[in-house]
């Protein structure tokens, strides 16, 4: 096959090379090796593609894969996509580069090892599919070029930095992707209860290793802006948070009833069996009417509205339903479970007032502190347990303070099969009314 050059020291000539993949695959363009071709999914897509694509054998350092291009080198990175209701969505996070605990605290941004290894970073992206061989998935995007001191630098700023002052006060070990909007510290270990722990300065307990990535969420916002413009629907300051600008849009409406804000937004409830109204309507009072709001979605951040009535929770906040006969073969860092208490979430708190009429009394953010997510962790565990035993007899609210097992289905015959061979109704994790009552009044 004809060779392909280009110019290692040049960042366009790179991206002009890489624009050959579109609509292509790698075994369309190269050359592979037999041992390559005759074994499915064999090899990291990325790896094969600097190999055998680019003719570059990756570098093994902190440094970006081509160190010489441009001004401060360019790292490549490859990743998958699906196609979700016409719309390409990312597969996965995007790790970008180890956190090593130990070094971190002696960086600041400006020299940190990630921004030299990913400050300008070119991504690749390819059709995922299982069930096709890495060498033949084919990358149905155009590269994106990412520069991170001009996309969105402060907030990733600000999440590098409370990473790195969490690992220098001795709490590696209670990270959470919850804790910051873009850049998360996601799970990079074997996983399961016999991965070694590593040291961490500050602190004797063992942490689990990590590494900075994109959240999925966030990989989802640049694909939609590198397909199409999305305008921004919060205006951020260099004197004002990301949390706090987005609170400042519901200053206006703190009291006033649901009606009331439905009015003057433009979005009345028209079906009074519409359980999602008040999540749409915060998120029209963030956007100004809109019925996105982009930057949510890029923290990947959760809106949960929770009733009171007269102070107290009506309730307990539920979680999507599991499936019996796949828990059971589940570990708790793949769990849905898991997924969605490392978020952070926007909770609009409504009140009823002397008409019992609901109100907005209050907003706040929060993620699930570290020894509430260990309990967590232990409720999941028990839940597994007892699927494998007996999927009737399930934790219950009264075995632990954060969480709990509950029906959560349409109907009684809303069941799916069990381990025993029967069909039960389906279930999912709730927290529980009064450790939910505890995170409102701490808002």
């Amino acid at each position: 096959m004809k060779e392909m050059f280009y110019d290692k020291t040049s960042v366009d000539s790179i991206i002009s090379h890489a624009k050959k993949l579109t609509g292509k695959t790698l075994e369309e363009l190269t050359d592979l090796p037999p041992n390559i071709i005759n074994v499915n999914n064999r090899g990291d897509l990325g790896t094969l593609i600097e190999l055998y694509f680019f003719k570059h054998k990756p570098p093994n350092n902190h440094n970006p894969d081509f160190p010489e291009a441009g001004k401060s080198g360019l790292e490549l990175k490859t990743t998958g996509v699906k196609k979700v209701n016409d719309e390409f969505r990312a597969k996965e996070r995007l790790v970008l580069t180890m956190i090593d605990y130990n070094n971190i605290i002696k960086e600041n941004w400006r020299d940190s090892n990630l921004l030299r290894k990913c400050g300008l970073m070119l991504i690749l992206f390819y059709l995922y599919s299982k069930e096709i061989p890495v060498h033949q998935r084919k990358f149905v995007i155009e590269p994106l070029l990412y520069n991170l001191l001009e996309t969105d630098e402060k907030i990733i700023r600000k999440d590098w930095e409370f990473i790195r002052n969490k690992i220098e006060q001795g709490k590696a070990h209670e990270l959470s992707e919850g804790d910051t909007l873009y850049l998360g510290a996601c799970r990079k270990g074997s996983g399961g209860e016999k991965e070694k722990l590593r040291e961490q300065p500050n602190s004797t307990v063992g942490a689990k290793s990590r590494a900075f990535s994109f959240k999925p969420e966030y990989l989802n916002s640049l694909l939609s802006s590198h397909l199409s413009d999305l305008e921004p629907t919060i205006i951020l300051s260099d004197d004002i948070t990301f949390e706090q600008a987005t609170l400042n849009k519901f200053k206006l409406y703190l009291g006033k009833t649901i009606y009331q804000i439905g009015q003057e937004v433009g979005y009345e409830k028209v079906n009074p069996k519409q359980k999602s109204y008040e999540a749409e309507l915060a998120k029209r009072i963030i956007s100004n009417g809109k019925t996105k709001v982009p930057e949510l979605d890029k923290a990947g951040i959760i809106i949960k509205t929770v009733r009171l009535k007269k102070g107290k929770l009506r309730e307990s906040v539920s979680f999507p339903y599991f499936k019996y006969l796949e828990i059971i073969n589940e570990d708790w860092e793949d769990s849905v479970f898991f997924e969605k208490i490392e978020r952070k979430f926007l909770w609009v708190v409504l009140d009823t007032n002397e008409n019992q009429e609901y109100y907005l009394k209050k907003v706040g953010y929060w993620n699930m502190p570290y020894k509430d997510r260990v309990e967590a962790e232990k409720v999941w565990m028990e839940t597994k347990r007892k699927v494998a035993i007996d999927a009737r007899n399930l934790p219950k609210e009264s075995e632990s303070r954060v969480a709990h097992v509950r029906p959560h289905a349409a109907n009684k015959h809303d069941t799916i099969p069990t381990p025993q061979g029967t069909n039960e109704v389906k279930k999912c994790f709730w927290l529980n009314k009064g450790y939910i009552e505890s995170v409102v009044n701490s808002l």
